[in-house]
Parts: C-alpha cells; sequence; structure tokens
C-alpha cells in the first residue's frame, strides 16, 4: 500500500557514493546511501528501483549530478575516469517516464551551494564561492543570495581549471586540472604507504606520516592558489568548503595555514550541512522554485 504522505525526493549522485533524502514537511526524514556505480547512467535505474520498491508518494523529485546537465535535462559526464564514457543522457526524461511527476536536475555544487545558504554556513552571506573536494573537485557561485546563472551547471567548476602549465593527465582529457592534483583521487594515488587503503586513512590514521604531508601540504597549496585566483577574478571573499576531503581537519586546517602565508584576505567557512548539502540544495530548488526560471 502506498504511504498516503506526499514526499520530495532529493537524489545526490557522486563520484563514489549516492545519497537518497526523503523530505516531508520540509524535514529531511530519511536518507539511503548506496555506492556509485561506475557507469553514471545505470545509477538512475538501481535509484528508480529503490523509489518504486519504497511504495511511498512522491510529489516531485531533484537530481544533484557530477558532470554536466543542460536546460534539456542531458546528462554528460566531465571526469569520464569518475562516471564512464557516455553522452546527453536524458535523465530527466527518463526519470518523467517511470513516475508521472515533475523531475528536475542541477549539478551537484549548484546544489550543494544552494544547500548551504539556506540551511548552512551561507545563510548570512550575500555571496559565496561555495568549493568541494572530494572524489573530485568541484565550485559554484552564489552572487547576491542566488546561483550565478542558475542555466549553466558547471559554473564555478574549478576542478577543471588549470593549475599546472602542462602538468599530470586529467579525467577530463586536459593537462595539469586542480582535479589532478587536489581531489581524493589524486590524493591516493600518490600514496605509497603500504597499509593505507583510501583517502579517508590517508589523511586519518597516516596524517602524521611524511610522505603525507608533503602529499597534502602539495594539494593544499594548489586549493589555496586556486582560491585566490577566484578571489582575484570575480572579487568574491567568502568560501565555504565541503566535500570529505575539504572537510577533513587535517587538510581543512592546511588550506588555511597555505593563505595565512599570502598577502590576500579571503574568509574561509566549512559546509555545515556536511555531506547532506545537495539533499538540501534539491529540496530548496523544487521547494522554494526561486531557482527554475527559464
Amino acid at each position: 500500500m502506498i504511504n498516503k504522505k506526499k514526499y520530495i525526493v532529493a537524489v545526490d549522485i557522486g563520484g563514489t557514493k549516492i545519497n537518497i533524502g526523503y523530505f516531508n514537511n520540509s524535514k529531511l526524514i530519511k536518507v539511503n546511501r548506496l555506492p556509485t556505480k561506475k557507469y553514471g547512467p545505470d545509477n538512475i535505474d538501481t535509484i528508480s528501483q529503490i523509489l518504486i520498491n519504497s511504495k511511498i508518494n512522491i510529489s516531485a523529485i531533484c537530481l544533484s549530478l557530477t558532470g554536466l546537465i543542460n536546460n534539456e535535462g542531458l546528462w554528460n559526464p566531465i571526469n569520464k575516469v569518475t562516471l564512464g564514457d557516455f553522452k546527453n543522457f536524458p535523465v530527466i526524461k527518463t526519470l518523467k517516464n517511470i513516475f508521472q511527476i515533475p523531475v528536475y536536475a542541477l549539478g551537484d555544487t549548484q546544489a550543494a551551494a544552494l544547500g548551504e545558504m539556506y540551511y548552512g554556513s551561507g545563510k548570512n552571506l550575500e555571496s559565496f564561492f561555495y568549493l568541494t573536494i572530494s572524489t573530485g573537485i568541484g565550485g559554484s557561485i552564489i552572487h547576491k543570495k542566488n546561483l550565478f546563472d542558475g542555466k549553466v551547471s558547471d559554473i564555478g567548476s574549478i576542478g577543471h581549471s588549470v593549475i599546472k602549465y602542462n602538468g599530470r593527465l586529467c579525467g577530463c582529457g586536459k593537462r595539469g586540472c586542480l582535479e589532478a592534483y587536489s581531489s581524493g583521487n589524486a590524493l591516493i594515488k600518490k600514496n605509497k604507504i603500504k597499509k593505507c587503503q583510501n583517502t579517508k586513512d590517508l589523511l586519518t590514521k597516516f596524517k602524521n606520516n611524511l610522505q603525507t604531508k608533503k602529499i597534502v601540504n602539495e594539494a593544499a597549496s594548489m586549493i589555496a592558489q586556486s582560491i585566490i585566483n577566484v578571489n582575484v577574478l570575480i572579487r568574491i571573499n567568502y568560501f565555504i568548503i565541503g566535500g570529505s576531503v575539504g572537510l577533513n581537519s587535517y587538510f581543512y586546517l592546511t588550506i588555511l595555514e597555505k593563505l595565512k602565508q599570502t598577502q590576500f584576505t579571503v574568509k574561509i567557512k566549512k559546509a555545515k550541512l556536511r555531506s547532506k548539502a545537495e539533499l538540501y540544495g534539491c529540496f530548496v530548488y523544487i521547494n522554494k522554485k526561486l531557482f527554475l526560471q527559464k
């Protein structure tokens, strides 16, 4: 029997994990977590089945997607190593056909920025740059309490700005991207500690290892320089940092230390909503209906 309560469903598809959030009466009631499948569109089938099996009454769905989403609801990867090689997957049309309800989609950092603006560390800020450092690196701009050109999902995609000319090959196909040096994937690729299994281990159990310190110092230096570049280009002074790597205290404090060594005055905050920022942003996108204008 279908639950008579109506839910807004928010879905965040990240590089390594998926969160499915269920909102009722403006409250996040429940979150399902599952690993991201390596081929992006396969995840839509999995999510659809979970929602069908839940037998709940869904009023609308909003997706937060890593990669690119255009105005027609077509999804494309930026980093094909993370999401697989596909082109123009009709993610909105696919879910609309299944559920026959309104379906929306936006970039994952757009969603996180909206979530932090309404419910997190950006509540009292007029403008800020949201920077996520996780499996990959992304960014989004809040300007005068609104998404800066919300129609374009990759505005602010700082992870694919070049920080080192002719540097390491990035999953997007370019060389020298910030993501190739400072993302969770990049950190673990440089790791040579045998017992270290993943980025979390690197930044916690092995944070005092000399090799870890070297890896983190380089990565944090490039993040700090990229923050300064954004500040110089568009004069945003406030930055909110999220993502599993960015929120790690050791990594976060190293970024602050690197910024203090410069002459630039920028203000940095941790994302208050942590891994739920994207879910709250999706809820804002649907419920507030402030960002749906063509």
